[in-house]
């Protein structure tokens, strides 16, 4: 992945010459995410996708994967998933970081995420009849819309063109919150939700606290480097 790119937009941290990593990025833009780039997706075990969406939920990131492939190369400008981490392409990433359009792949096609078209649609003074026709539609489809589902590529540009992008809602991984949680890989042990949240490693190497550092401070944590869990104040 393009490390430059990514510092034009925010802060980055690299996990840099450790095996076993949790994570091998860590961004922080006007979001903040844990990203893990593979070469191919069905390499991402159910095990490593719940240690980083552990990971991202007590530092309150969201847990990313970067791959170009999967079964077949992946499309850009859209999100898949895997044990439900979301996956994508580079190129789809830079565009979720500048505000793009993305859809999101599900077994009935390519849904792009819409706000609720309730408030809009009041704005607009537009009952649901007439959208449906707009949209060429039915009612049905348009309540099932304001419910909060998400429409295919074509009814999402018809309801761009008649609302303008502010109908497009950014796509966002939503978990259980959790205050701690054992990691276990690098550069992290554990992490711990407190005022300020702790990143800690019972691994004192010199690759270790500096990787442990640079993430700290694109999450804004604090670094802990205990010898053992006692060490460590947990309340």
């Amino acid at each position: 992945m393009d490390i430059s790119k990514l510092k034009k937009e925010g802060k980055v941290a690299e996990v840099k010459d450790e095996k076993m990593r949790a994570f091998d990025i860590a961004y922080a833009g006007e979001r903040a995410y844990l990203i893990k780039v593979v070469h191919n997706i069905e390499s991402v075990s159910g095990d490593f996708a719940d240690t980083i969406k552990k990971c991202a939920s007590v530092v309150g990131a969201e847990p990313l994967v970067i791959s170009h492939r999967g079964k077949e190369t992946l499309k850009e400008n859209v999100i898949y998933s895997r044990h439900g981490v979301p996956v994508m392409r580079e190129e789809t990433f830079m565009s979720l970081v500048h505000g793009d359009r993305i859809g999101v792949a599900d077994r009935g096609g390519i849904k792009i995420p819409i706000k609720d078209l309730r408030p809009l649609m009041k704005e607009f003074g537009m009952s649901r009849i007439t959208l449906a026709k707009l949209l060429e539609t039915s009612t049905e489809m348009v309540r099932k819309y304001e419910g909060g589902s998400a429409p295919g590529e074509e009814i999402a540009k018809r309801l761009i063109e008649i609302f303008g992008t502010k109908i497009l809602s950014p796509h966002r991984f939503d978990c259980v919150e959790l205050k701690r949680a054992f990691i276990g890989k690098a550069p992290i042990d554990m992490a711990i939700k407190k005022k300020k949240t702790l990143l800690i490693s019972f691994d004192s190497s010199k690759q270790r606290i500096e990787n442990l550092k640079n993430v700290s401070e694109v999450l804004d944590a604090e670094p802990v480097v205990g010898k053992k869990l006692e060490d460590i104040d947990l309340d």
